[in-house]
């Protein structure tokens, strides 16, 4: 068998060689290691890069101006300026009407008479209460001249005799009233109540509208610009459908100081100047009315309003690549344009399209 001879003298060598090899690798190690570290302190300490903001894509629209038309078109609807609904002065029993629906009257006219057998035997007790205190104050008279009755028996009874003339008096008046006569010339539109039946003070008989040239007028609702625009006098011209091609003309005689509750709209109305030989309540009229005010307005596209309450809104311009709110005030709708009153000073385009997605300073392209 071979020997293996171990050499004294190469041992220690090998093995300070070995562990020399081993230091430098951990040496390496630990230099990889701390630059890593660093490499990632530094990445963790830098700041991190702002992103960028996107850019919205809009459309501008350039602001318009225009006057103000000095025709107002509206509306209206034909209706009689007389109109009475006549009753009894006293209640009682409907002894009699003379008249029916359809039926032309004429003022004064006899229309209805109540049943007098109560109202003459109130009226005939009235006078023979006032007879006897007459007859009282008279024989007071006659004991007070005498000195047999005193001063206050007189006083009384004449007080008395007073009260019974006043007592005859309404008696009379009523009477009087108890038949209903036409107030005003017309045409009767509703008989409201009939031969025998039970009636009370103020309940009305007949409904009575006044059918005369002079009597009919045309009711229209404004808004109230167009209101404020609209003078006394101011000419109208008038078209009826139940006429059709035919054209007639008015002129503004009234207008109303309290506004509608229901609508919102102030009414003004119109007498004709020249007008049908026939008309009826009801009819509809389309009335073209001629103002002498107008005023200029800037004009915008209804697409750009991104928020409104019918009188003011908010509309984006662009200025310097941003978007900028503005708050404008409504004057009216023109169809898909709006007119504005104010807010739109030294402004020359509005934002259209994409305007509903934007928010006050965005940036944008156009």
């Amino acid at each position: 068998m071979g020997r293996i001879y171990l050499c004294s003298s190469h041992f220690p060598y090998s093995i300070i060689k070995y562990n020399l090899t081993i230091m430098k690798i951990l040496n390496i190690t630990i230099a990889i290691l701390g630059i890593c570290f660093f490499a990632c302190k530094q990445d963790q300490d830098a700041p991190s890069p702002t992103p960028k903001m996107s850019t919205n894509f809009v459309k501008t629209h350039s602001i318009d101006t225009i006057q103000e038309s000095d025709i107002i078109d509206v509306l209206g609807i034909v209706m009689s300026e007389a109109e009475a609904r006549p009753s009894f002065k006293t209640g009682g029993v409907i002894k009699k009407t003379y008249v029916k629906e359809g039926d032309i009257v004429s003022k004064g006219q006899l229309l209805a008479t109540l049943e007098m057998q109560e109202i003459n035997a109130q009226v005939q007790q009235a006078e023979e209460g006032l007879q006897k205190v007459l007859r009282d104050k008279n024989r007071v008279g006659n004991l007070y001249k005498d000195s047999v009755a005193t001063l206050e028996q007189y006083q009384n009874v004449t007080s008395a005799y007073e009260v019974a003339k006043r007592t005859s008096e309404i008696a009379q008046f009523n009477r009087l009233y108890s038949e209903v006569r036409a107030p005003i010339s017309g045409k009767i539109i509703k008989q409201i109540m009939y031969s025998g039946e039970i009636t009370g003070p103020g309940n009305p008989i007949y409904a009575i509208l006044g059918v005369g040239k002079s009597d009919w007028v045309i009711q229209a609702g404004l808004t109230d610009r167009d209101w404020a625009r609209v003078h006394k006098n101011d000419k109208v011209n008038i078209r009826l459908d139940a006429y059709p091609g035919q054209k007639f003309t008015g002129v503004v005689s009234e207008k109303s100081s309290v506004g509608g509750s229901g609508s919102g709209t102030f009414d003004v109305e119109i007498k004709f100047v020249s007008q049908p030989a026939n008309l009826a309540a009801g009819l509809i009229t389309n009335l073209s009315i001629t103002s002498g005010k107008r005023e200029n307005f800037r004009v915008i596209p209804i697409e750009s309003l991104i928020k409104s309450n019918g009188q003011s809104a908010y509309v984006f311009t662009a200025e310097n690549g941003k978007a900028k709110q503005i708050k404008i005030t409504i004057a009216k709708i023109l169809g898909d344009k709006i007119a504005v009153s104010g807010g739109l000073d030294g402004i020359t385009n509005v934002i259209t399209t994409g305007a509903m997605y934007l928010e006050d300073g965005d940036p944008i392209e156009y």
